[in-house]
């Protein structure tokens, strides 16, 4: 009796393939393991919710940076030269294959035009120079089809100032010369074996759950081996695989055996060793992809915490350092070395997609620490409470100082004013306790022109004016902001909290429309007054905290809450 056994094929890494002749290297045969890696994918639910989910926390909240107000116009550019959208693309390739490819378009003038995401399975390097070096890549379709698709061959970012290059982003690895592999790439195989377990489960299921079958071929004897051969290759086509579910048995017998198909006796146990290879695939994927919790990616996982909630905020937190952050760090790394050939200089970051966790920042006095998120939106609800203009008034003088008397300078410009201002008749804008029938005082956001937290960078940025009851209260303390061990802050006499070398810079308005006078009017409607009944002229006198930075006299702001009655 002639028997053979039908087998899957195993998985092995296909080798590079250089291409001499046309000057190219594919990763494996026509640039196949690309699609290996997709299908691995697109058909592991462990898998796919990884990468899914690790994408998502390597863009946050999208990019920011920490040049302060000097980089405010190079990052507005940023945003037009790299759009959102093309930036997650970048991020989805470089989690799922440990690269990417972006093509790198100049203007006629030879300024940065924008910078495009490619699809890393369509580009393929060319055979290293003499150097060493990738000096050029090629682009294409559909590698399984050259012939229909023509690759095109664009220059390696930076050699060149063709239109448009390409750059390539990817972390060395050993052993890999023209291309990289995922970090999981040890899990691949159980990606694989995680999509043939569900195919043969719902195979087995719709083949009555049979766990193979003998195949009995009368008259087989008689074949010869390339007719054995050839219904051997049509029954596989037809019955292996995981969509087909199980593996058979030819047995080409005598003339007098029929056609019978007889299935293999089912495992009573079955269920068991399914369950036993899921289980284990998923664990090998999460090990490959350094998953240190379950919860993070959607699968349940038994713990010590009280709450799910509670193991993922942990779970997040240990991933975002030891994972998420160096991917983060390669990825801004290529961003800057690409932008920084256009003069672009910025120190990109990307914000936390979780708003309490902390972002790196530095002091102004260069000492690095973490700000929390939640000062950042405070910066915000702040912010929403100033005016951009303080209509129907003009502008006289602004006062570092705390002493609120009227000064020599304040004096001249109201008789500038006061002589020279026509007539308006405007309804005024909602009055605040320190102004007076002439005056409006209003406090802007004023120092050091290149902050580095994030609080103060909004604050200047917004650059807006408040009244003092605005900011002169006491609020729910923001982290890592007012008064050490106070559970209350107050953003108009700490600002931006320990280190801030921001003050609130007390602006002076004058009333449009004020009754045109003459200099000596004006003079005699200040100077003649007795100063006790100058109501007008002198205005209330704020805490000295308002304008001051920190500085040594002030410890800084590092305050215990008893500093103000010292």
């Amino acid at each position: 009796m002639d028997i053979q056994l039908i087998t899957l094929s195993s998985y092995v890494k296909p080798p590079i393939s250089e291409d001499r002749y046309n000057d190219w290297v594919l990763n494996g045969k026509k640039n196949y393991f690309y699609q290996y890696i997709i299908d691995r994918n697109n058909g592991s639910p462990t898998n796919a919710s990884i990468n899914n989910t690790y994408a998502s926390l390597i863009y946050g909240r999208g990019l920011s940076f920490t040049n302060g107000n000097v980089g405010v116009n190079n990052f507005a550019l940023l945003q037009t030269y790299l759009r959102p959208k093309e930036l997650r693309k970048v991020i989805i390739d470089f989690q799922v294959f440990n690269e990417f490819a972006v093509q790198v378009i100049r203007k006629r003038g030879g300024g940065l035009s924008s910078i495009k995401h490619i699809p890393k399975q369509l580009v393929a390097p060319s055979i290293k120079n003499e150097n060493g070096e990738i000096d050029s890549y090629w682009y294409c379709e559909d590698w399984s089809n050259t012939t229909k698709y023509k690759p095109q061959k664009f220059a390696s970012f930076g050699t060149s100032r063709d239109a448009i290059e390409i750059y390539v982003g990817k972390p060395y690895r050993v052993g890999d010369e023209y291309f990289t592999s995922p970090d999981y790439l040890s899990g691949l195989q159980y990606a694989e074996m995680e999509e043939e377990i569900s195919n043969l489960n719902i195979s087995s299921i719709k083949n009555g759950l049979s766990a193979g079958y003998i195949i009995n071929i009368p008259d087989g004897k008689s074949w010869t081996p390339e007719d054995k051969q050839k219904f051997k290759d049509k029954v596989k086509r037809k019955l292996t695989g995981s969509p087909n579910a199980s593996d058979f048995i030819l047995s080409f017998n005598g003339r007098d055996v029929e056609i019978s198909i007889t299935p293999f006796p089912v495992n009573k146990d079955i269920h068991k060793q399914w369950d036993f290879l899921t289980r284990e695939a998923k664990n090998q994927i999460m090990t490959a992809h350094r998953v240190i919790s379950p919860s993070l990616v959607g699968l349940s996982s038994a713990s010590g915490f009280s709450s799910v909630a509670d193991e993922m905020d942990m779970s997040e937190k240990q991933t975002m350092k030891r994972v998420i952050k160096p991917k983060q760090d390669f990825i801004l790394e290529s961003i800057e070395e690409i932008i920084a050939q256009y003069d672009i200089n910025l120190n990109l970051y990307f914000l936390p997609l979780t708003e309490d966790e902390q972002e790196p920042v530095t002091t102004e006095d260069g000492v690095s620490e973490n700000v929390e998120m939640s000062s950042d939106s405070y910066a915000d609800e702040i912010i929403s409470l100033g005016d951009d203009e303080v209509t129907d008034y003009d502008l006289i003088d602004e006062i570092e100082a705390d002493d609120l008397s009227l000064t020599e300078n304040t004096l001249n410009k109201f008789i500038h004013f006061a002589v020279n201002t026509p007539n308006f008749d405007k309804p005024r804008r909602t009055k605040s306790e320190q102004d007076t029938s002439l005056f409006k005082i209003r406090y802007r956001y004023a120092g050091n022109k290149n902050p580095e937290r994030e609080f103060c960078r909004k604050m200047m940025a917004a650059n807006k004016v408040y009244r003092a009851e605005d900011l002169n209260k006491e609020q729910k303390t923001a982290p890592n902001m007012g008064a050490k061990g106070s559970d209350t802050y107050n953003v108009f006499l700490y600002k931006g909290g320990v280190n801030c070398k921001h003050f609130f810079m007390r602006e002076i308005y004058m009333k449009k429309g004020y009754k045109k006078i003459s200099v000596n009017q004006a003079r005699k409607l200040i100077l003649e007054l007795d100063p006790r009944d100058r109501k007008d002229a002198r205005w209330q006198t704020n805490p000295k905290e308002v304008a001051q930075i920190a500085e040594k006299s002030n410890n800084y702001w590092s305050l215990d809450p008893n500093y103000r009655k010292k």
